[in-house]
């Protein structure tokens, strides 16, 4: 590793009693994970990208604490009981997500080719119409050709995947992933 600056790791949260949904999840993105219990951190998700040594090209997910899952109770709560104020506003963002994905707060994943995101899709649709039913979606697409995409230095083929089994932020309101691929 040089001394430049680089992403040191991305934290996501899971609601309590759902790390193996977690684990199911980031499966089914192509990432290996690895549970490790150990104090004083406790129990948390190691999950690879591309199995590079331990911290290096990593992701990890924990359990939410109990502050957190009160935050997002009384949250769920809230949307659910206001269809004017914050009900109405979250409809508003999930539209966004929806629409516009690209201008809403999301984790990039850079899949090797497009053969293996087409795989990668496959696999996230199978438990969005299954185990993951409400809780995961497959959302906007975009696709170019491969002069298109050499020619503006973009992927040839994005999608932007929603899910509130995890998320770096609120549960409540969910997490974004942008999956692309390059020219293979």
């Amino acid at each position: 590793m040089s001394g430049g600056r680089r992403l040191n790791h991305v934290e996501f949260a899971h609601r309590p009693g759902e790390g193996e949904l977690a684990v199911e999840l980031f499966n089914a993105l192509g990432c290996t994970c690895e549970i490790i219990d150990t104090p004083p951190y406790g129990k948390y998700i190691v999950v690879s990208l591309d199995g590079s040594p331990h911290g290096e090209n990593d992701m990890f997910a924990s359990e939410a604490e109990p502050e957190q899952m009160l935050l997002e109770d009384a949250l769920l709560r809230e949307i659910a009981a206001d269809a004017s104020g914050i009900g109405k506003a979250a409809d508003r963002f999930r539209d966004l997500q929806r629409g516009k994905a690209f201008r809403a707060s999301h984790v990039g994943l850079r899949i090797p080719c497009v053969a293996a995101l087409d795989e990668v899709i496959k696999r996230i649709g199978i438990l969005a119409q299954d185990r993951f039913a409400g809780r995961l979606e497959l959302g906007y697409t975009m696709e170019r050709s491969l002069d298109e995409a050499r020619a503006t230095d973009t992927p040839l083929k994005q999608i932007w995947v929603w899910t509130d089994v995890i998320s770096t932020g609120l549960l409540a309101i969910g997490q974004q992933f942008e999956l692309q691929a390059y020219d293979e």
